[in-house]
């Protein structure tokens, strides 16, 4: 276990990167940028954007429909998959990790005979286009109703504990030490940011604590054996764009480029993208990286040189906010190319709303997305909107709680920090209905193969599903 002398040498450390996630302060983003306070960005990318009684390796996961051990029941092609349940299933009590047997007891920090305590962090304060009430709602809703329906988690109620960590690496150490020696929690949750999640989850290792968190970047996270990916890194989802961009956009004949903040935190995605496009024939054409303090200026320089050396398909991976931007930038000269990336933020529907009222500039852009669009939430699963589920924010929250359900599930009611990591990491098949499938194992904590493919509909503001679960193209 890591001192709190070693944890705050580390977090000061961290604070040299204050400056570079310092939110709201961009020229040209007053149109996203709501009052102190207000927003929060959930797109895991780490930039300062601007604009969630099995047994032995199984678990149900809270529709009283007792589906454990190796149901294959879930969704898939956009089929509902019967309310708030799904499947989960996993290894012998006895398997995996070499043989070796699951632990009996454990740290119990955070379990009591009725409830279990989560910790989550998160950018809430900021210039992000997402209103802090949503969140607020959003991370209570599942659970909430689960209680309402007299489902729990092997007899034990959720009880969420959250704090804002600023965009600062230091700061979200700070808040995850407090949230576990304080109040106690059980285990963490990073919603967004790669510098935050990282850090957080360095801290839980050093301490015993899990940790799940977005599918964010793998660097310094593969070795942590406290970690979860909710679905795929953006490394992961590197090979599937270049698939999309291939096969579904003709990129093999046409110019492609891409545009991404200059932080070593997307350079596994960046790469991960350039080769896969290579290995498919696709040669990417414009390859630049801006800073995190990119402004309008930059945006039209960028924009300028896409249109003249003629990029047809641009992987975007920077803020809403610049995106944005770069976007209006690039209508404004009558330039229009395919837009596409990875990430949360990016296909939040008031990142549509606000880019369409701009000369349309992002119609028909595409993002790979951990939930499918809020739009069609119904048909994924009707119980969130039955639940008082009311926009894209909740909506992702919603997933993302039924995804650490499952987990919490999976050691039944024997639940401790070790036996929580031990099951989590023999999970080979849990299903939500919402989230991609996972499967993890003891060598890979990064589970995810699928992902849902959004589209912006400038007609409406909004985006729309147009393909879920998808695992190729």
């Amino acid at each position: 276990m890591v001192k709190r002398t070693r944890v705050q040498a580390f977090a000061v450390l961290c604070l040299m990167f204050l400056l570079l996630v310092a939110c709201g302060q961009k020229p040209g983003v007053s149109e996203l940028a709501g009052p102190a306070g207000a927003y929060s960005d959930l797109d895991g990318d780490g930039i300062p954007d601007a604009g969630p009684g099995g047994d032995a390796g199984s678990a149900d996961l809270g529709d009283g429909s007792g589906l454990s051990g190796g149901s294959s029941s879930g969704t898939s092609g956009g089929s509902n998959a019967g309310g708030s349940g799904g499947s989960a299933s996993g290894g012998s009590s006895q398997g995996g990790g070499g043989g070796s047997a699951a632990p009996s007891g454990g740290d119990t920090t955070g379990v009591t005979r009725d409830t279990i305590k989560i910790g989550l962090h998160a950018p809430i304060t900021g210039a992000a286009p997402v209103p802090q009430q949503s969140f607020e709602r959003g991370k209570d809703l599942y659970w909430e109703w689960l209680r309402r329906n007299n489902q729990s988690i092997n007899g034990r109620d959720v009880v969420v504990v959250s704090r804002n960590d600023n965009y600062n690496p230091s700061q979200a150490v700070a808040v995850c030490q407090e949230m576990v020696e304080e109040e106690k929690v059980f285990m963490l949750f990073g919603l967004a940011g790669t510098d935050q999640i990282q850090a957080c989850a360095r801290y839980a290792e050093s301490v015993g604590v899990p940790y799940l968190s977005a599918g964010v970047t793998e660097a310094g996270l593969t070795s942590l054996r406290s970690y979860f990916a909710l679905w795929m890194s953006y490394k992961q989802q590197g090979p599937l764009l270049a698939d999309m961009a291939v096969d579904k956009l003709g990129g093999r004949g046409k110019v492609n480029g891409m545009v991404r903040f200059q932080t070593p935190n997307f350079q596994d995605a960046h790469d991960s993208w350039v080769s896969s496009m290579g290995s498919r024939g696709a040669r990417v054409s414009y390859d630049r990286a801006v800073p995190k303090t990119a402004g309008a200026s930059d945006a039209q320089t960028v924009a300028t040189e896409l249109r003249q050396r003629g990029v047809d398909i641009v992987y975007v991976l920077t803020s809403p906010s610049w995106f944005i931007q770069l976007a209006n930038a690039a209508a404004q000269q009558g330039y229009r190319p395919q837009w596409i990336g990875a990430g949360i933020t990016m296909g939040l529907d008031t990142v549509a709303n606000v880019a369409c009222r701009n000369q349309s500039s992002i119609q028909n852009a595409r993002f790979l997305h951990p939930v499918p669009a809020f739009a069609d939430s119904n048909r994924f699963d009707p119980d969130f909107r039955r639940a008082g589920g009311s926009d894209d924010i909740e909506w992702g929250l919603w997933g993302g709680s039924k995804g650490a359900a499952a987990l919490l599930r999976a050691p039944g009611k024997d639940l401790s920090r070790e036996r929580f990591i031990y099951f989590a990491e023999r999970m080979s098949s849990i299903k939500t209905g919402v989230l991609p499938p996972l499967a993890f194992s003891p060598s890979d904590h990064f589970g995810g193969s699928q992902m849902h493919l959004l589209r912006a509909d400038c007609s409406n503001g909004r985006f729309v599903t147009e393909q879920s679960f998808v695992s190729n193209f």
